[in-house]
């Protein structure tokens, strides 16, 4: 089965991912389109906008043919750890092409960014650490070490999507993972036209503005309540010790320390605690992890282990997928098809603590919450 596959987010689904998706089917030439997709947060460390099950069934409707969650500890992970685990859990598929958006739109100069950033020089490798200990991210570094050794691939990876189309094909060379590879040019608008980013419509949304020419007409929307989501993460961090805090996913450098000197009153606050090396999304993703409980060893789970496959919407005349996934891998249609003595029961257990989590916040009825998989009619 000739395969090709997207990774996503869908926060919310929009017209630029209405027209890749169509690009991808379309110029791929594929037998099953397949979406792998994060389920309630996001990589940057935000709640998403809607539930798991509402989103991949957007997929569905786009053309998709079946839409996998991407766990909770991937996708709440900076962009190496994020295409590892998607790419990982797509290498249950054969003959795959891996489809995925970018700023430049030239396949071929991503793939020299990889060749650049696997290659590195000696000098290069001073720099990396020079800027490391001077505090800084390990994605800023590296930024600012190619500034001096190769500006064209600086400015290549400056931009969101193409970092992530760099770390996927890195992620399946790490693999070992025979993947082909397609990219679609992003489009962009302004002053409200069709094709606006999920960051750009969920401001809209938050402030009462009118998002319909932005997003497909299958797409309906409502706001979370921002104000319950800060309170339990609030109380979350506040109510930890730092010896609690210290096993937390994302954390590292004594970071419980300077968490535990303070008691915090709103999410801006935690967010000013922002440096070189923490930035925005980085602390937001620790305050989701340690709002959730998720620990590194959990994540050292998922790691160690083979993927596991939960399906979180299938197009009805497509129940051959199932087929080839269970080649490799066993599919999960619902949480309870995990047996409790499963290695995968902790991190399952986790995606539903994401899932109820969302609930919590957005109001949505206990009819979605304790839905197991949607099948498009």
């Amino acid at each position: 089965m000739k395969t090709t596959a997207i990774i996503a987010e869908y926060n919310p689904f929009h017209n630029g991912h209405l027209y890749q998706l169509s690009k991808a089917k379309s110029e791929t030439n594929c037998d099953a389109l397949v979406v792998v997709m994060s389920g309630s947060f996001t990589q940057r460390g935000d709640i998403c906008i809607a539930d798991k099950y509402t989103r991949a069934n957007w997929a569905i409707a786009a053309g998709a043919d079946i839409v996998i969650e991407l766990p909770v500890v991937y996708s709440l992970s900076p962009a190496n750890r994020f295409a590892m685990g998607a790419v990982k859990t797509l290498s249950v598929f054969d003959d795959v092409t891996l489809s995925f958006g970018s700023e430049s739109g030239d396949l071929s100069s991503l793939q020299l960014a990889v060749s650049t950033l696997n290659y590195e020089t000696n000098e290069f490798k001073s720099l990396l650490s020079d800027y490391m200990s001077q505090g800084y991210s390990l994605a800023k570094a590296r930024t600012m070490a190619l500034d001096n050794e190769n500006p064209i691939v600086s400015e290549l990876i400056g931009s969101p999507n193409n970092i992530l189309g760099v770390e996927y094909i890195k992620a399946c060379q790490l693999l070992n993972l025979p993947f082909e590879f397609h990219t679609v040019k992003r489009r962009y608008s302004q002053d409200g036209g069709p094709f606006l980013s999920s960051t750009e419509i969920r401001k809209m949304l938050h402030f009462g503005e009118d998002i319909k020419k932005a997003v497909p007409p299958f797409v309906e929307l409502s706001d979370i309540d921002s104000k319950k989501f800060s309170a339990i993460c609030l109380y979350a961090i506040n109510t930890m010790t730092a010896s609690e805090l210290e096993k937390i996913a994302n954390i590292s450098e004594g970071f419980e320390n300077r968490l535990k000197k303070l008691t915090f009153s709103s999410i801006e606050e935690l967010l000013a605690l922002t440096t070189k090396r923490y930035t925005k999304s980085t602390i937001k993703r620790i305050v989701a992890s340690a709002t959730l409980g998720m620990t590194k060893k959990l994540v050292s789970l998922a790691e160690e282990n083979l993927p596991y496959i939960r399906v979180l919407a299938l197009r009805k005349d497509r129940k051959d997928i199932l087929s080839v996934i269970s080649k490799k891998a066993q599919p999960f249609l619902k949480a309870s098809d995990c047996a409790e003595c499963s290695p995968y029961k902790p991190l399952i257990d986790m995606d539903e603590k994401a899932h109820r989590f969302l609930s919590l916040v957005s109001g949505m009825p206990d009819k979605v919450l304790n839905q197991p998989t949607f099948l498009n009619e």
